[in-house]
């Protein structure tokens, strides 16, 4: 049998028999988030290229049961085309919800760009990675050397792009390319054009023995925000192309006023109020900073001062492992312990600012983060964050990297046949913002 139709069938019978075992609703009871959030995947496709099966529409809704979602993103490729029959999913982004929502399972087309830098099987490659575009009206294949002008075109309409695959990246600056690594993320965070980033895959999690191959999404997005860059986090699985795990085991959780609709749902990642989990729908972790303020929420205080943490990790299940407070990129506070239903394990503790900076919480156990939210922004006598000269450099060296790797004679340089001199002044350009950056930075 093929796999993608082995795991399409493996979901659709959990899903079903989860759904006949409990009735249909019965499974919110269950949930470890307050009310307010609400879940969802925002990187879904109907299959994972030719030669893959073609998931039913009509059985998304029951498959959303299997990690009880009430939001996913259903992706049509406006790239290279490596999703099967692209263009029969593309007039189906259209701004609306898709007829197979219900009540409390809400499905949306939206669109996933990428012309993959080393599919040479395809006509076209780009340099930049895998665009995740949410809230669009309307789209179509589209090639562009450059991811840029795919944000331009996508922000006429509305519409909120980040992007994905953060997973890939490690602690060092990316010399080699593979399918999906997001080379341009900097330089789009620098000029403003994303509103968030993400990481897929199941948070490249081994089948073999359950271990990540690496923090990359949570390093890059630290260094970001040292920076002083206010971006939302998200997840999605990139079902079924995860060839292992069912759409929703890798979630983003957001906190939505009043009633869900997908539009709230998606300003709400890119208004930063998520919550991202690798281990399903079985646990959340919750940030109260002042006893209000929550994430993508900003307090401003007059020179420095202290604030009130209050983290708490509710569970589903039994489960064990550490709650850590991080600010500025590094781990400020730890608690370890156990939580399971209706036994929470509380994190209260307080801590200091003396300039601007961000605080999250996290999760984490021997894979590493299982839970993380966005950061609370606080912000000391109206300052930007400067958090750390180390990162700024950093990201200046990662863009005089593609600038030496473009140039004429250089190994990324047949990316660029028409675009060269356009692109090499927005490099330049981004470069500049993180050497300004670094200027205004103080730490050691």
């Amino acid at each position: 049998m093929n796999k993608y139709l082995l795991i399409f069938c493996i979901c659709f019978f959990v899903a079903g028999s989860r759904a006949s075992a409990q009735g249909s609703g019965n499974a919110t009871s269950l949930r470890p988030e307050p009310k307010g959030w609400y879940t969802g995947d925002i990187h879904v496709h109907l299959n994972c290229g030719q030669g893959t099966i073609v998931l039913p529409e009509d059985s998304l809704v029951r498959m959303m049961e299997r990690n009880d979602l009430d939001v996913i993103s259903l992706l049509a490729d406006m790239g290279n085309g490596e999703v099967a029959d692209s263009k029969r999913d593309l007039p189906k982004v259209n701004g609306r919800d898709a007829r197979q929502s219900r009540t409390g399972r809400i499905i949306h087309w939206d669109t996933e760009w990428h012309w993959d830098a080393t599919y040479t099987n395809f006509s076209k490659q780009a340099l930049g990675g895998h665009l995740v575009l949410l809230g669009l009206k309307n789209a179509s294949q589209i090639w562009e050397e450059s991811p840029y002008k795919i944000l331009e075109w996508a922000r006429k309409q509305n519409a909120i792009g980040g992007f994905a695959h953060l997973e890939y990246l490690n602690d060092s600056i990316q010399n080699q390319l593979n399918c999906c690594i997001p080379i341009d993320f900097p330089v789009e965070a620098a000029l403003g054009t994303i509103g968030f980033v993400s990481e897929d895959v199941y948070g490249m999690r081994s089948p073999n023995n359950g271990n990540y191959f690496s923090e990359g999404v949570v390093t890059a997005y630290y260094r970001l925000l040292n920076c002083g860059f206010r971006l939302g986090l998200a997840a999605g699985t990139d079902f079924p192309c995860n060839e292992n795990e069912p759409l929703g085991t890798l979630l983003t959780y957001v906190n939505v006023k009043d009633k869900l609709t997908y539009r709230k749902w998606i300003d709400g990642i890119k208004a930063g109020r998520t919550v991202v989990s690798r281990n399903g729908h079985d646990e959340f972790l919750e940030l109260k900073v002042n006893r209000k303020y929550g994430p993508g929420d900003e307090v401003r205080m007059k020179n420095n001062g202290k604030v009130s943490i209050k983290a708490t990790w509710t569970a589903n299940k039994d489960l064990s492992g550490r709650i850590e407070l991080v600010s500025n990129g590094k781990v400020i506070a730890t608690m370890a312990g156990n939580a399971k239903p209706g036994e929470p394990l509380v994190f209260d503790t307080t801590a200091d600012f003396t300039q601007s900076g961000w605080l999250c919480a996290r999760r984490m156990d021997e894979h590493g983060h299982e839970t993380h939210t966005a950061p609370v922004y606080i912000t000391v006598d109206s300052k930007p964050v400067r958090a750390s000269k180390e990162d700024a450099e950093f990201f200046v060296r990662w863009i005089e990297n593609i600038l030496e790797n473009i140039k004429p004679g250089g190994k990324w340089n047949k990316y660029f046949p028409n675009d060269l001199a356009t692109v090499t002044e927005r490099y330049t350009k981004a470069k500049n913002v993180y050497q300004q950056i670094l200027k205004e930075t103080t730490d050691k």
